[in-house]
């Protein structure tokens, strides 16, 4: 039986944004609203976030790859170092 040993930490499948998982950037629910507010579109044209009902859902493999992706510009957010670039894209 092996065990996974990753050094990243485990993203959730999905959430929604009053219940954002202190384990994902950026950790709490208030800096998530701001970060979904201000990118909004972008999320949306990733398939990142989309509306169920009144809800807000997030989707973690989606939104850790536009994370990725704008690595450069997040403070403090570091990419897992197991990530192959070509799953980035």
């Amino acid at each position: 039986m092996s065990t996974r040993s990753n050094s990243a930490p485990d993203v959730p499948h999905s959430w929604d944004l009053e219940g954002w998982p202190a384990s994902v950037f950026p950790g709490t629910t208030s800096r998530a609203r701001y970060i979904v507010r201000s990118h909004r579109d972008d999320l949306l044209k990733e398939g990142a976030i989309a509306r169920v009902g009144r809800e807000l859902v997030i989707f973690g493999a989606r939104y850790t790859r536009w994370l990725e992706k704008r690595a450069a510009d997040v403070p403090g957010y570091v990419p897992a170092p197991n990530r192959k670039t070509s799953e980035a894209a």
